[in-house]
């Protein structure tokens, strides 16, 4: 039976991934252990029966591990976006939230809902719950019946009150959706990333395993993208600006003070901008896409041109987001079948952390509650 005292094992869950970063809580650590033992076990032995015994109690205590994580993640985020914003928006701005969907039943007619927001708003509550609230406000009449709206995405944007010398025209952020998270947790307890690059048929679906937080900087032009890009490289940290951020968005951010400290460590950059043209995504989707590394957080930073941003809002609710996204469940539906206990673990997670509360069985496997 899992036991939340069990301790993390550092090297089965990946580490190095931003995913194990967000899952640092000692009782989510462990419980992510016990199902990669678990997993190795059945691989082992896949004749025996096997049974994973979770407590409704220890299942509480989870979900709230959960969300103070999720909390904790995404306070990192929303202050690395005040930072960047209190530098590259002259230090004055407002928070807007936004929802992106489709009215009922028709796809061809996307709306979007936007509303100013506080910063003690954006820090109280995590982003889902931040756009289901506002989504939840709003019934759409058809046929006389009142139908709620469903959200496609939703993310914050920063937009300064006057035009920055920066040439930048805003910032945004996001957080990938709850169900997203606990499949990316199955994906790092099945390596997915190196099951994608050994099978040629899998390998095609790569492109569609992203991180978790997400913050977007859109410029007026490619020309402002690619200097803001150089800026970020180079930039340090400044106490001046720390102290600036403290005092208009009164947030604590601590710093090290030796010396000049790079602001952000980037790990990696793809340049969908200035590249070749065989190398442009095919969507039309242009930016410089990068890892940086904050604060022992990884994060992906995106650099649009204003253009892009807005082609790339008109389709977010449209055929090409859930195109994404289809393609996205249909990777995990096709390893499902390669891989049966893939499949099993996904059901595992979420019917333990999104649906009720249930035992259920599953070939020679069974969950129970007790």
């Amino acid at each position: 039976m899992y036991s939340p005292a069990q301790s993390p094992q550092a090297d089965e869950t990946g580490q190095s991934s931003p995913l194990s970063m967000l899952m640092s809580d000692p009782i989510l650590h462990g419980f992510i252990n016990y199902l990669t033992e678990k997993k190795i076990e059945q691989e082992r032995h896949p004749d025996k029966n096997f049974t994973i015994e979770v407590s409704r109690d220890d299942l509480a205590s989870m979900r709230e591990s959960f969300k103070k994580t999720i909390l904790d993640g995404e306070w990192h985020l929303h202050s690395l976006g005040h930072l960047l914003a209190t530098i590259l928006l002259d230090g004055t701005f407002e928070l807007h939230s936004n929802v992106i969907g489709a009215l009922p039943g028709d796809d061809s007619r996307p709306f979007l809902i936007r509303e100013r927001i506080t910063r003690e708003t954006l820090f109280s509550v995590t982003d889902v719950d931040l756009g289901n609230h506002l989504v939840h406000n709003f019934r759409y009449q058809q046929n006389g019946e009142w139908l709620p709206l469903t959200l496609s995405a939703n993310f914050v944007e920063y937009v300064p009150l006057s035009r920055p010398l920066s040439g930048v025209n805003r910032l945004t952020s996001r957080v990938k959706a709850e169900e997203e998270l606990w499949n990316k947790v199955i994906d790092e307890i099945f390596v997915l990333d190196e099951m994608l690059t050994r099978d040629k048929h899998l390998r095609q679906y790569s492109k569609f395993i992203k991180d978790i937080f997400g913050i977007k900087i859109i410029c007026e032009d490619e020309a402002t993208c690619m200097r803001v890009h150089e800026q970020l490289e180079r930039m340090s940290v400044c106490e001046s600006d720390i102290s600036r951020m403290q005092e208009l968005c009164d947030i604590n951010m601590p710093i090290k003070r030796v010396g000049k400290e790079r602001l952000l460590e980037f790990l990696e950059t793809k340049d969908y901008l200035t590249c070749d043209e065989s190398k442009m995504k095919k969507t039309g989707w242009r930016a410089l896409k990068s890892v940086a590394r904050w604060r022992d957080r990884l994060f992906e930073i995106q650099i649009q041109p204003l253009a892009n941003y807005y082609l790339e809002l008109d389709h977010m609710s449209g055929p090409s987001h859930k195109s994404f996204k289809t393609q996205r469940d249909a990777l995990r539906d096709e390893v499902s079948k390669v891989v049966p206990l893939y499949g099993f673990y996904r059901d595992i997670l979420k019917n333990l952390f999104m649906n009720t509360d249930k035992s259920f069985e599953y070939e020679n496997a069974k969950v129970v509650l007790t």
